[in-house]
């Protein structure tokens, strides 16, 4: 009786710590696509942007994000790259300087983005949807702090 009840303890135990590991890979993957989603319906409640206005902004909005990833995320490739080996105070010069040419770059990117935006949306709808950007920014890092408290809460 006592190795049945031992059996089947073990048995629980390892499927509910397997459960547990598929909720944490739940909750750690992170799907581009619903980011976009979510921001994308976040941005067009609080600027109210009519279907027409939406239509025309995101496509424009997402091709900029993109661009600005894959700039930023070349630099970092490179630099992780050359992190395996501890980086001379010269490679380290040259890192800083292209992340900060980089920044110039992603600027320039939004200026010229800026003067897309204007011919599809006006200039003050342009703002409300750049303070719905910031406003989607703050309830996401907010939601990822009740979501850190839940996490360690459970620990």
């Amino acid at each position: 009786m006592k190795k049945l009840i031992f059996t089947l303890a073990l048995v629980l135990m390892s499927a509910t710590a397997g459960m547990s590991q598929e909720t944490e890979k739940k909750r750690r993957h992170f799907s581009p696509e619903e980011f976009q989603k979510k921001q994308k319906e976040f941005m067009i409640e609080k600027a109210r942007l009519t279907d027409e206005q939406a239509n025309a902004f995101f496509p424009l909005f997402f091709e900029l994000q993109k661009k600005k990833f894959d700039l930023e995320h070349n630099v970092r490739k490179e630099i992780k790259f050359r992190r395996k080996e501890k980086p001379t105070e010269e490679q380290c010069r040259q890192f800083v300087n292209k992340m900060a040419e980089v920044k110039v770059e992603v600027a320039k990117l939004e200026q010229a983005y800026v003067e897309k935006y204007l011919e599809v949306v006006s200039p003050c709808k342009l703002l409300e949807i750049q303070h719905a950007e910031h406003l989607f920014q703050r309830h996401l890092m907010k939601e990822m702090t009740r979501e850190k408290k839940k996490h360690d809460e459970k620990r």
